[in-house]
């Protein structure tokens, strides 16, 4: 009795066997029918040489991991058993034929050949990434089935490995056994390296792939000693040796997967797909054909930096973003240059060499003549599928939506009082339309007046705020009068706290102005009148006197901000330099001349002093009005009242 008849007899109850496909060294191959089900399976029997050498227990044990595969592109196991000894597994029958049946009518064409292996990488994704590794890529094991490919007896290799105790060397010697097929056999698996992994069945598509195009494998031809010395010691021969009309991207492709050492290939089939799935011309993931020249590049990241630029600017105007906004995102633009030249040199290096006549190493490795050369060029053409111009565009993207959702969270928090962004009138430790006392601010520097010409630009900002009520100078020379003091009292910070309690003032600035090397650094303090309490503090930096008033306005926008006015109304606030001066020598003549006129009442000296300040700046609006106010008051001749308005 042949072994179809005994078949036959042994599973009569659940198949029906209708003829022989054939079969290899591992297996013979019958086509039945289900009876329960009434469908056509393939039922596969391993040869009486291997079952003897089998645990026919862990032989199904370990086939129930090939059995869990569901995948579109495998051909699932339907059951396993034994008959009469003999380990057998059940298929479905897929209609069409073997990927060896459409080989020997010849070599296929690229996009085909492409289809093919996307399919087959599509299959080896969702086996790898489960654990499970073919071992056994090979024409004889894709199928074709109408417009698709499909691979079987996924997993079936290594459960007979692992049913024969691990495998040993001499499986070598037999085709189709658990280790593999010589023509399709990966170096370290031909090695019998047990640190095969699944980047064995990526060199083992690249020698498909290799056939789907040239009509046979690399090494074709040879005995199979010669073989299997050719996997671990030749270069493969460059697919467009054999077939001119390749595209340089898929010739660089199969190199890739046929390279000696694994490291050197694609490190996943999911990076094979997405080499495959990239247009003729170009891949996101693979070497761009069309390089792209620096000053390109440059001038796309210049533009998209200005952009954000300005986008920031009027959103820190318009929406009223924080003040921070905008060097954030010239900070991340900055960042985003090394990525994108980095871009540009792996690409540049990667498209020359997949462009260029590889010349293969010994060792396996893939070069260019005039491309690669160099340690960091090496690099570059293996980092190529990584580093990609889309990547570095979603890595943009990414970067663009974290500084929103950054900026949408502190605006969040600030509103509703949460955390150190919070606004002081949001978390409840002050009052709306509190009112404030600006005192004089300490100055260590050796011009000691700049504390007082500080202190009324402060005040100037903080009069433009509308979340604060600011005490005026007629005030306060009222309240020092209550205090039996002079009016010319300085407002050091120990008097304004008395004054501000006396008077029911709940908050009093306090500030410094300290020399750091050739610059100064200013710093205001929010203070509670009644406790003493500092509730913030901000400081800016200016690089020299030229700078103390944008220093000063920044520190009083960022003092008007935690207070807790919109940061829409101080963003559009006008510059304090606009508002006043932007010379500090006739800021500080002005503030003599409001110290003279408003607090001493010596107008005189007042005028003169204003009038120094216009003499220094003749577009000072408010000294001339100022002027004009104390002309006014002391019946100058209506003449010069009446430029001193003019020219306000």
């Amino acid at each position: 009795m042949d072994l179809q008849q005994r078949l036959q007899s042994l599973l009569s109850a659940d198949y029906a066997i209708e003829r022989e496909l054939g079969g290899g060294g591992m297996s013979r191959v019958f086509v039945a029918t289900e009876h329960k089900l009434g469908r056509r399976v393939v039922i596969k029997v391993l040869s009486s040489e291997l079952s003897a050498s089998l645990s026919t227990e862990r032989f199904a044990r370990e086939i129930q991991l090939a059995a869990s595969l569901q995948q579109a592109n495998i051909v699932p196991v339907l059951s396993a058993g034994t008959a009469d000894g003999m380990p057998y597994f059940t298929m479905p029958y897929v209609e069409g034929e073997s990927l060896r049946a459409r080989l020997s009518r010849g070599a296929m064409r690229e996009a085909d050949a492409v289809s093919v292996l996307r399919d087959v990488a599509r299959a080896l994704i969702y086996a790898h990434e489960r654990g499970i590794v073919h071992r056994d890529i090979k024409p004889d094991n894709i199928l074709l089935s109408g417009e698709s490919a499909v691979v079987t007896d996924f997993g079936i290799a290594k459960a007979i490995s692992d049913a024969r105790g691990g495998g040993t060397s001499e499986t070598l010697t037999q085709v189709g056994t658990s280790l593999g097929t010589p023509a399709y056999m990966a170096p370290e698996q031909a090695a019998g390296d047990p640190g095969t992994d699944h980047r064995a069945d990526v060199y083992a598509l690249g020698c498909v792939a290799f056939e789907l195009m040239a009509g046979q494998p690399p090494f074709h031809g040879r005995e199979l000693h010669q073989l299997l010395r050719a996997h671990m010691t030749e270069t493969a021969p460059a697919l467009r040796t054999r077939v001119p009309s390749v595209s340089p991207r898929l010739d660089a492709l199969v190199a890739m997967c046929l390279s000696k050492t694994p490291e050197e290939r694609p490190q996943s089939a999911r990076d094979l797909l997405r080499a495959l799935d990239a247009p003729s011309n170009a891949s996101p993931d693979a070497p761009e054909a069309r390089e792209r020249s620096l000053p390109a590049v440059l001038a796309v990241w210049a533009g998209a930096s200005a952009a954000a630029y300005v986008l920031a600017r009027a959103a820190v105007v318009g929406i009223g973003l924080p003040s921070f906004t905008v060097p954030l995102v010239l900070g991340v633009a900055a960042l985003g240059l090394p990525a994108v030249l980095f871009t540009w040199y792996v690409q540049r290096v990667a498209a020359r060499a997949a462009r260029t006549t590889p010349i293969r190493t010994p060792g396996g490795t893939v070069h260019s003549a005039t491309a690669v050369q160099g340690t960091m060029a090496t690099m570059a053409v293996r980092a190529s599928p990584y580093v990609s111009w889309q990547r570095t565009r979603l890595a943009s993207i990414a970067a663009a939506a974290a500084v929103v959702l950054g900026l949408g969270a502190v605006l969040g928090l600030r509103h509703f009082g949460i955390g150190p962004a919070a606004s002081l009138l949001a978390a409840g430790r002050v009052q709306a339309d509190s009112r404030i006392l600006v005192a004089e601010f300490a100055a260590t520097t050796s011009d000691s007046s700049l504390g007082s010409v500080l202190a009324q630009a402060m005040r100037t900002s903080l009069s433009q705020s509308n979340a604060v009520q600011l005490v005026g100078a007629s005030d306060v020379t009222a309240a020092l009068r209550r205090m039996t003091l002079p009016a010319n009292t300085h407002l050091t910070d120990a008097v304004a706290r008395d004054l501000a309690q006396r008077n029911g003032i709940p908050l009093v600035i306090t500030g410094q102005i300290t020399t750091v090397g050739s610059g100064f650094l200013i710093t205001a303090n929010i203070v509670r009148s009644d406790s003493g309490t500092v509730l913030a503090t901000q400081q800016r930096g200016a690089k020299g006197a030229d700078d103390l008033l944008a220093a000063v306005d920044n520190v009083a926008r960022d003092v008007r901000s935690r207070l807790g006015e919109s940061l829409k109304s101080v963003a559009q606030a006008p510059a304090l330099a606009d508002v006043t001066t932007a010379s500090l020598p006739a800021l500080r003549a002005y503030t003599a001349g409001l110290q003279a006129g408003d607090v001493e009442g010596d107008f005189p000296r007042a005028i003169e002093a204003l009038y120094d300040a216009v003499r220094l700046d003749s577009t000072f609006a408010q000294a001339w009005r100022k002027a004009a106010a104390y002309a006014l008051n002391i019946g100058r001749p209506r003449s010069e009242q009446f430029h001193a308005a003019s020219m306000a």
